[in-house]
């Protein structure tokens, strides 16, 4: 897997045309507005989104988003072609010239702050509804300005309100998160089929304390920091982890089962993300004995979660130029499996299990420059289980 680190470049970035695309904002429509605009009634919902990656959503404010976004373009430059922010469809949706970005016309602009402000407040609540598309979804938004929700406060307020079933169960989210496919059709993401008929609200945006509004008479509100990957008690939350030793004779063997308890796989969505099984086994005196591998964790495959992509007989090529998947072996929905390791050597008395989730590996962090900020490079303790012998 030499050519591991070019699987991990593309992130959300597709190789393919995107003439035509992108969001539907009707003709004289009331432009879209800056986020801190709510935050004078919704001060605690803005201040959830100021902390989710939502607000951090475009390159010019995700470092590790746009590392990778600049590996892109120069990997285009080396093929004479001209890079584009495809990733503009869901990472600046709110730009005001989105599909120059997308076509590679326009570039990334820190002064313009529809391109900075990610995925806004006026964006996501005033999707109409949504488009679907071959290789990914985009969204219709309202003409009029109305904020949509499920249930609209009924009281006089400063802004127009709509009702839209779209909100109830999350299928808002859909218009990004449902799938990305490649030019060859590839899937890149698809959780519209790795989803097993979950509410992308129940574990992402859940009834928090506190008023929707100031004024409000509701005493909860759903969470806009809707938490992911990158939160640790989020992962504790979508897998399990437990390990025995059984004996035959004097044989003795380690089980390790894992449990993805989420409804969509795990990892999911980024192919970036990946997640590992670590077993260390100690002596009496607490001396490393043995290790299930010693620097990467594809030493040892079955205890790897992860995507890569393949061009012909090529595995792990970036996802732009592939045809097929070389080999998925993350969890599915709902999934358990078991791991076997024998224990040979007479003189382990301890064993430390450790299930890890990691938002890059350490090659694509060197790879692509991605900042090692405390967070990027992080490995993840989802669970731990320890056995003595």
């Amino acid at each position: 897997m030499k050519h591991l680190s070019l699987l991990l470049l593309c992130c959300s970035v597709l190789c393919c045309s995107t003439a035509g695309y992108s969001h539907e904002l009707p003709e004289g429509a009331v432009p879209l507005a800056k986020s801190e605009q709510c935050a004078a009634c919704h001060p605690t919902i803005y201040k959830e989104w100021q902390e989710s990656f939502h607000a951090k959503s475009s390159a010019l404010k995700d470092p590790a988003h746009g590392a990778v976004h600049q590996a892109f373009v120069k990997a285009m430059e080396k093929k004479g072609k001209k890079g584009n922010y495809h990733c503009a469809n869901c990472h600046a949706p709110m730009a005001d010239n989105i599909k120059e970005l997308m076509t590679g016309a326009a570039e990334l602009d820190s002064n313009n702050w529809t391109h900075a402000e990610g995925t806004g407040c006026t964006f996501c609540h005033r999707i109409e509804s949504i488009v679907e598309k071959k290789l990914f979804n985009q969204y219709r938004l309202n003409k009029d300005g109305s904020f949509h929700t499920n249930k609209p406060a009924k009281a006089n307020l400063p802004h127009k309100t709509g009702q839209s079933a779209l909100f109830a169960v999350g299928k808002v989210c859909m218009g990004c998160h449902s799938h990305k496919m490649n030019g060859k059709d590839v899937p890149i993401c698809l959780m519209k089929d790795e989803a097993q008929g979950s509410n992308c609200l129940e574990c992402h945006m859940p009834q928090v304390k506190g008023a929707a509004a100031i004024g409000a008479k509701g005493t909860t509100h759903r969470s806009h920091k809707m938490p992911g990957g990158h939160d640790i008690e989020m992962l504790k939350k979508a897998a399990t982890l437990d390990a025995e030793v059984t004996s035959k004779g004097k044989e003795r063997n380690l089980v390790v089962t894992v449990k993805n308890i989420i409804k969509h796989t795990f990892p999911s969505t980024n192919p970036m993300r990946i997640a590992f099984v670590k077993v260390v086994a100690k002596d009496k005196n607490g001396k490393k004995v043995w290790e299930n591998f010693k620097e990467s964790p594809m030493e040892d495959k079955q205890s790897f979660f992860f995507k890569a992509f393949k061009a012909g007989e090529k595995k792990g090529v970036p996802s732009w130029a592939a045809d097929g998947i070389a080999f998925d072996t993350r969890l599915k929905a709902g999934e358990t499996r078991q791991l076997s390791y024998p224990l040979a050597d007479s003189a382990i008395s301890q064993v430390d299990v450790m299930l890890i989730y990691r938002l890059f590996p350490s090659k694509a962090i060197k790879g692509f420059a991605i900042p090692e900020d405390g967070v990027n490079e992080k490995a993840y303790l989802v669970a731990k289980k320890s056995l003595t012998l």
